[in-house]
């Protein structure tokens, strides 16, 4: 099969774990410097191109491919690692306006993909890449009656955790957060928090993961006004943040919180 159409109505949006775990994508164009850091046994290096890193919004392009490639996985249809798309389709999809502005944006964002450049030792279904990896491996645009398609091609990790099922479903409202913060900390909320009605991580690793530089006096002003984002509760508490799943377990475990932060007050008070 020499490419794969996305051209399913419907379809769950699905992120790879891998993006998910590590700050690949720079939350806003400003990001031209190399990224280098390791935690906890895995080093990653990201080298943008003269475009500057892939942002947050570009992903939207990669999570639109892959929700289609498992869709059709789980239809057990035939898959490709070039798959084409209609821009119109896409911009609609991720809620984008449809101006001519909006269509150079995509191609924008397919160049920062195509630029940013990844070398890590982390495994993909059990495969280490060493070597530097593209956000996508190239791209072109083949046009025709009127239309206007990007034919992608997605890299080799890419495929490897479609294979592994490495993916994990994001909330259906997720390209209506509009803030790239909001984004990417929904995104560690959803990895960290899949199943567990309740989890906790430290603010310091939060940063990291989130790739931001700011303090963490900062960090804590900025999470103390989102009490909620989608499906998860926040709460912020000493140099950690609370995440909880917003069905009644969650719920329970919140009020649980909030009820031993008052008791602990009045009893220092």
């Amino acid at each position: 099969m020499a490419h794969f159409e996305c051209k399913m109505t419907h379809v769950n949006l699905k992120s790879d774990m891998f993006s998910m775990v590590w700050p690949v994508f720079a939350l806003d164009g400003k990001s031209k410097g190399v990224l280098d850091f390791s935690y906890k046994g895995v080093s990653i290096k990201i080298v943008p191109s003269v475009l500057g890193r892939a942002t947050i919004k570009d992903k939207e392009i990669l999570i639109y491919c892959l929700s289609h490639i498992m869709a059709a996985k789980n239809a057990k249809l035939e898959l490709s690692n070039t798959v084409r798309f209609n821009t119109y389709d896409l911009l609609k999809a991720t809620g984008r306006g449809t101006s001519g502005k909006e269509y150079k944006l995509v191609e924008k964002a397919l160049y920062r993909l195509a630029g940013t450049l990844i070398t890590t030792d982390y495994k993909f279904n059990g495969r280490r890449f060493l070597e530097s990896m593209g956000l996508i491996e190239g791209f072109k645009l083949i046009e025709g009656s009127g239309l206007s398609c990007w034919q992608v091609t997605l890299p080799d990790w890419l495929i490897e955790t479609v294979d592994d099922n490495d993916v994990l479903t994001l909330h259906e409202d997720y390209f209506q957060l509009s803030k790239p913060f909001d984004r990417r900390l929904y995104e560690v909320c959803r990895k960290r928090c899949g199943r567990p009605s309740k989890q906790v991580i430290k603010l310091d690793n939060l940063r990291e993961r989130i790739g931001i530089r700011s303090s963490l006096s900062d960090l804590k002003k900025r999470l103390r006004k989102i009490e909620k984002i989608l499906d998860y509760l926040l709460k912020v508490e000493g140099d950690s943040l609370f995440i909880f799943r917003d069905i009644e377990s969650g719920r329970m475990e919140l009020a649980k919180l909030n009820s031993e932060l008052f008791m602990k007050r009045i009893n220092t008070g």
